[in-house]
């Protein structure tokens, strides 16, 4: 089930965030109830040889088994990623590395409608978002650059968190900006909307029914 602007944080406890690959997958577990990171996964598929396909789906069960033993409903969780680029991006990227990243996407969305595992948006999060974020909490200058390296330091200095990969640093990042930006930003977004929509409305029904999702809706800020 997509919860995007249909369900409120509070009702989980849990959420895991992948910054997807075709080889190594960096994934964070985010503890919702505390607002930080709790643990910090690598899921390593073959590319090289056998079915990838394949592999990176018995990856994932795995994966959510190990969540699973900690104690952790599946009920209890929602999903993320970082979004599918929408066009090749440069230097080493090539044809086919943007196929097996797609294929990434693809695996992993079967395997949660098919576990019936909820996930915010089958979009994701933009690394956009994440270094206009990070931006914002270091204060710096929207046009400044920032890399791997910083995110890493980032969570370390925050988190205490000593990642091994940057695929983690990445996932922990990019859960973060989903909880404490993306999420009440999706929402004020669709309460734009519907008021937009509201204004061209007549019937007091009608209008009564925008301004119940609008109430529903500013109960999910957090």
């Amino acid at each position: 089930m997509v919860i995007k602007c249909k369900k409120p944080l509070d009702e989980y406890d849990y959420l895991v965030m992948f910054d997807l690959a075709s080889h190594n997958t960096g994934v964070c577990l985010w503890n919702l109830k505390a607002n930080r990171p709790e643990d910090t996964f690598i899921v390593v598929s073959n590319k090289v040889d056998g079915n990838f396909v394949f592999d990176l789906y018995q990856q994932l069960e795995n994966l959510f088994q190990s969540i699973q033993n900690k104690g952790i409903s599946l009920a209890n969780i929602f999903v993320s990623k970082e979004a599918m680029p929408a066009q090749l991006r440069g230097g080493s990227s090539t044809v086919q590395t943007f196929i097996a990243l797609a294929k990434a996407h693809a695996i992993l969305d079967l395997y949660l409608e098919q576990h019936g595992i909820d996930t915010y948006d089958y979009v994701g999060v933009y690394p956009a978002s994440t270094h206009a974020y990070l931006k914002k909490v270091l204060g710096l200058d929207s046009k400044a650059s920032v890399d791997k390296k910083d995110i890493k330091k980032y969570i370390h200095d925050n988190y205490g968190l000593d990642t091994q990969t940057f695929d983690e640093s990445d996932a922990v990042f990019l859960a973060q900006t989903l909880i404490n930006s993306k999420w009440n930003k999706d929402i004020e977004e669709k309460i734009k909307d519907i008021k937009r929509h509201k204004k061209t409305l007549k019937m007091a029904k009608a209008i009564q029914d925008c301004d119940n999702q609008i109430s529903s809706l500013q109960s999910m800020l957090h």
